[in-house]
């Protein structure tokens, strides 16, 4: 993780940049598109990316819902640890930054909690170590459980679609793809969204 800061940052700024001249030009790129392409291909075109953008609206929606959920998990969770005896300053402080890097690909609720059990073991601390342990096992089965129907449910594809786009992407491109695997199923569920209504093999079939 501590070698691929450099390579996020590299893609995050190239991120930024790439959205602000895309922004600032917006008109621009339209006009050149528009004078480039055929009418039916920019009209059709224009129609995959506001469908790509709702989808993808109801994506980060979803995101926003199983994080909120985690967050509430989390405090819980440390008001509980307070009343077992065990000392954890700032639970409400601690939940909100759970909860921020849960949010960041790649990272996730385990990049504090792991971390901090492995500190307070090293401390002799054993049982608040296995009590973190515990609750991140909590939080990350419940958000195992929720995230295919949640995400399902915003972006309009059965459960056992998106599961298999999030395990696939898991597989090839790590914990990143459990993000990025939906969104490219969004993509081309839009793209292929004839071809799928009218049923793949069946029109393939028929043209031969």
């Amino acid at each position: 993780m501590v070698t691929s800061v450099a390579t996020i940052g590299i893609y995050t700024v190239i991120t930024i940049l790439a959205t602000y001249f895309i922004c600032a030009d917006r008109i621009y790129i339209l006009d050149q598109i528009e004078h480039h392409l055929p009418k039916e291909w920019v009209k059709r075109l224009s129609q995959n990316i506001r469908k790509i953008s709702k989808l993808l609206g109801g994506y980060l929606k979803a995101q926003f819902i199983l994080i909120g959920i985690n967050f509430i998990l989390v405090l819980i969770g440390l008001f509980a640890f307070n009343m077992f005896g065990l000392n954890v300053e700032y639970p409400l402080l601690m939940a909100l930054l759970i909860a921020f890097a849960d949010a960041l690909p790649i990272l996730g609720s385990g990049t504090i909690l792991i971390p901090w059990a492995v500190i307070s073991s090293t401390q002799g601390d054993l049982k608040l170590a296995g009590f973190l342990i515990g609750l991140y096992v909590i939080i990350t089965v419940v958000r195992q459980l929720l995230e295919p129907k949640v995400v399902s449910n915003e972006i309009g594809i059965h459960p056992i679609f998106t599961l298999i786009a999030m395990y696939t992407g898991y597989k090839v491109i790590g914990i990143a793809g459990l993000i990025f695997g939906p969104i490219i199923i969004i993509i081309l569920k839009v793209v292929f969204e004839t071809l799928i209504d009218k049923g793949i093999v069946k029109t393939l079939l028929d043209k031969k």
